[in-house]
């Protein structure tokens, strides 16, 4: 891996927070980083899958999909929905399909040939667009298929990729109600803090001004948790954020701090606000601000999956199931919601467990809502 593209890459994926016309260039370039002819984020939805957003060269592929009804005949979308479960958060076309079957299978020979592709790479992420969300790169048959090393680049990608459209999701809300970005970022519901290098508020929405003194306080004008156990990995949360903006190389992760009395916790993730996103806000290019957006942890009695998953080192889709089963679900009724057999979940189950030291299905429920505490 080339760590100036790689930095690159995500620079253009933070670029594309605040300004979703910049999403096609964004997976342009994480199609590039791959060695792939482009890129492409799946959905599922109640209605089914559906693409959100795609890179510009795959516009004549994608219209051909869509309009010659290649959905039904996409070996990734029918039936396999387990890959996520059972290879883990990326995996490539040799996890699903068969050698023998790509050369025999018409979605294969006759749809992707057409356009010079047929090796594809997924990455799992956590979505507002739809459960599961993929991060798909495409590229030549030729190409020998995605080795270890690209999908774990792949995998890192699709955590800032994650990260980012999260944050797109929360505003593209209210864009087309608010005449600015700025008018947006106040009107938001969800709390939200511009920071400086300092860790000084620049800009602290409605939303935000309702944690101070219960969640945060200012301790000689930087921003603090109020819980002083909490410092450290708040700091960490923006110091990286500022690090994603130079560099791209760690994995960003939530963090959740306390409230003042202990009785709720508050999930938060850092965004480095560069180029257009930083423009739209006003921001000078010469100054080095970072987003922080929060969320309670604990929501509708479920706690958020991407919290989970870097608590206890799961997939996102072990954490899923994770969140579910501690949200009041029986095993039967996840792998429902999952589109999984029971089989498939009770297996997914297990390794939950393996990876957490428990064995058995209450020590998990209380280890998932001990994070909200």
């Amino acid at each position: 891996m080339l760590l100036a593209q790689f930095s690159d890459v995500v620079h253009g994926i933070y670029d594309a927070t605040l300004t979703p016309e910049h999403w096609p260039a964004a997976l342009d370039g994480i199609a590039a980083l791959a060695g792939a002819r482009g890129a492409v984020v799946w959905a599922k939805t109640a209605r089914g899958w559906t693409t959100p957003l795609y890179s510009p060269s795959l516009k004549e592929a994608m219209n051909a999909y869509m309009q010659e009804g290649w959905g039904q005949h996409n070996p990734w979308l029918q039936g396999r929905l387990d890959a996520g479960f059972r290879v883990g958060d990326v995996y490539r076309d040799l996890d699903l399909v068969s050698i023998e079957e790509m050369r025999s299978n018409p979605f294969y020979t006759d749809f992707l040939r057409r356009f010079d592709l047929g090796r594809q790479m997924v990455a799992v992420i956590y979505s507002q667009l739809g459960n599961p969300t993929c991060l798909a790169v495409h590229g030549a048959m030729s190409r020998a298929p995605f080795q270890a090393e690209e999908m774990q680049t792949h995998l890192m990608i699709g955590r800032h990729f994650e990260q980012s459209l999260r944050t797109t999701c929360e505003f593209s809300k209210l864009q087309a109600e608010h005449a600015t970005m700025t008018a947006a970022f106040e009107a938001v519901d969800r709390p939200m803090f511009i920071l400086d290098e300092q860790r000084h508020p620049v800009q602290i929405n409605r939303s935000g001004q309702d944690l101070m003194d219960s969640y945060f306080v200012r301790d000689q004008g930087c921003l603090k948790p109020v819980a002083p156990e909490d410092e450290a990995a708040f700091s960490g949360v923006v110091e990286g954020a500022h690090r994603f903006a130079g560099n791209g190389e760690a994995e960003p992760r939530p963090i959740t701090i306390s409230h003042k009395d202990r009785t709720a916790r508050m999930m938060l993730w850092g965004v480095p606000l560069v180029g257009a996103s930083a423009d739209k806000l006003g921001l000078g290019p010469a100054q080095k601000q970072v987003l922080v957006v929060a969320q309670p942890l604990l929501q509708e009695k479920s706690v958020d999956p991407t919290v989970i998953r870097g608590a206890y080192g799961l997939t996102t889709g072990e954490a899923r199931l994770a969140a579910l089963l501690a949200g009041g679900r029986s095993v039967k009724q996840a792998a429902a919601e999952l589109g999984l057999t029971e089989g498939t979940t009770r297996f997914v189950l297990t390794r939950i467990f393996q990876k957490m030291g428990i064995h058995r299905q209450a020590e998990l429920v209380s280890r998932i809502l001990q994070l909200a505490r």
